[in-house]
């Protein structure tokens, strides 16, 4: 958020192929940003952005 680490997670696994991830956090206003990457046990890596409505 905004720069800011609010989730940090080391899953193994037996993890879901499309896990649903939910989470809270204080100090957001709409219009900010949270962004999340991660990486995969195989290497692979993504990304995404949105705006707090």
């Amino acid at each position: 958020h905004n720069g800011s680490n609010v989730l940090t997670a080391d899953w193994g696994p037996a993890i879901s192929k499309n896990p649903y991830l939910s989470f809270v956090f204080t100090g957001g206003k709409p219009g900010d940003k949270v962004a999340i990457s991660w990486v995969d046990n195989t290497g692979d890596k993504d990304s995404a952005e949105v705006a707090i409505k």
